[in-house]
């Protein structure tokens, strides 16, 4: 499976290497704090708010999430929740719009070897307002995102204080009626490094180009980050590519 997460890896950054020259611009603020913790038996409560700074071509976005999980194996998580967004408006005015999710989810993590691998796959149903005046519409979508995670200690260790390096791609596909051509509406890579501050919390910082498709006949939009992101969790192997 290792093997297999390295093709997928590199295949999904030589997918999104045209994206990458878009530019974006100078880099922006991502900031995201989460936590997954435990409940009775097998079940966990995953929370998490994150905000994402705008740039000339994207918006700004605030957003929560919480979800109920299911530790169906060591390996296997299944989880269902809801997301409540807030996004700029593109009308010049800095007003907000809202946008309500509901989500399914499946991941898979592979931590068995000094490279962890983890697999997630997401569905989401989207009621989103361009505008705070504006009608919901529906737009559901399908994501996949493949995250890697490497501890700097021989035999894949991580103690506290550790450091450990994180790199990341997630690709997004539109299932309802677009106004890009394209069925691959976004992709987001991410590379970065991160650190164990205790034995359930660790601190990420990393780097992530986004780029999303325009309009029938425009370009495509990028955006350039720092993502700081916190993360609560009871500590196991699995627990850092779980997210």
């Amino acid at each position: 499976m290792k093997h297999l997460s390295y093709l997928l890896f590199m295949a999904l950054l030589a997918g999104s290497g045209a994206a990458w020259a878009q530019g974006g611009g100078a880099p922006v603020g991502w900031f995201k704090l989460s936590a997954d913790e435990p409940l009775r038996g097998r079940w966990s409560l995953y929370s998490e708010v994150e905000t994402r700074q705008r740039n000339a071509h994207l918006s700004a976005q605030q957003l929560g999430r919480v979800g109920f999980r299911l530790r169906v194996a060591p390996s296997l998580s299944l989880t269902t929740g809801y997301v409540l967004a807030a996004n700029e408006a593109n009308d010049g005015t800095g007003s907000t719009a809202p946008e309500h999710r509901l989500y399914q989810e499946v991941a898979l993590a592979d931590a068995t070897g000094p490279v962890r691998a983890g697999h997630r796959l997401r569905a989401e149903e989207r009621w989103l307002r361009p505008a705070p005046e504006q009608a919901f519409r529906f737009a559901p979508r399908l994501r996949y995102q493949l995250r890697l995670v490497v501890p700097l200690r021989s035999g894949g260790l991580l103690p506290v204080g550790g450091l450990f390096l994180v790199a990341a791609d997630e690709i997004f596909a539109g299932l309802g009626p677009r106004e890009s051509g394209s069925f691959l509406e976004e992709n987001r890579a991410s590379a970065g490094l991160g650190y164990r501050v205790s034995s359930r919390a660790t601190l990420e910082m990393a780097y992530l180009h986004q780029t999303q498709a325009a309009g029938t006949g425009g370009a495509a939009l990028a955006r350039n980050a720092v993502q700081v992101s916190v993360a609560m969790a009871t500590p196991n192997r699995v627990a850092l590519v779980r997210r």
